[in-house]
């Protein structure tokens, strides 16, 4: 179980992970907790949303919402 704050889509169906080569990123859907526990998560709010700017910077992702990872959790527990 991760702590902290992650990258979801507006409607919180798909969230950012690291690709399995750790190479790239890629959206997963919130489908269950395995998913979640792939997930880009960190801990300081000011630290995801620098990942985030550049990411968006370098065209590796479109809009996201940066959500606290306990909210997703409550879909599964």
């Amino acid at each position: 179980m991760q702590i902290g704050y992650v990258l979801c889509d507006k409607d919180l169906s798909t969230i950012l992970c690291f690709s399995d080569d750790k190479n790239s990123v890629e959206m997963l859907a919130i489908d269950s907790t395995k998913n979640i526990n792939k997930s880009i998560c960190l801990s300081d709010l000011t630290e995801i949303k620098s990942i985030y700017k550049k990411f968006r910077e370098r065209n590796l992702v479109d809009e996201l919402e940066v959500v606290n990872v306990a909210k997703l959790y409550k879909k599964f527990y």
